[in-house]
């Protein structure tokens, strides 16, 4: 009960330090951003939360997987307990994000998050983040989706 209380203490605290819209008004990141994104974007936040760690990936286990999707990934990193969703594909530079939602994601540690790769159009190597409610993102780690 304790450790779920922790958990629940940092998402809130996490959520606080947004200072714009909760990203969970979109149920997918292929929903319509604001004006200033193109249809079929996610509006973003790179870099550190206000008095907040930034989470930093190290690592995807495994970094490849089919296009059809379904592949369990284990993100890696440092400060991962507040970021509770992954993104898989393209960060543009107006601060918007084209791509795919992972289809489940488990937050185990501050350290491991396990996310469940999206279907993919065709053979690519795409971006992975992992995301914060309010859409901060770690750093990028590559992804290649095989035919």
């Amino acid at each position: 009960m304790t450790r779920f209380r922790r958990r629940t203490a940092l998402l809130l605290a996490a959520m606080s330090l947004c200072t714009l819209p909760l990203v969970h008004s979109a149920p997918r990141a292929e929903a319509a951003g604001p004006a200033h994104c193109a249809p079929g974007s996610l509006p973003v936040h790179p870099g550190v939360p206000d008095g907040g760690a930034q989470g930093q990936l190290v690592a995807l286990q495994p970094d490849t997987g089919p296009r059809g999707g379904g592949t369990q990934v284990t993100l890696n990193g440092a400060d991962l307990a507040a970021y509770t969703r992954v993104l898989f594909g393209t960060l543009g530079p107006d601060g918007c994000f084209t791509g795919r939602e992972a289809t489940s994601v488990v937050v185990l540690s501050d350290t491991s998050v396990v996310a469940v790769a999206p279907e993919w159009p065709a053979a690519a190597t795409v971006s992975v983040y992992a995301a914060t409610p309010c859409g901060r993102l770690t750093n990028p780690l590559p992804f290649t989706y095989l035919d």
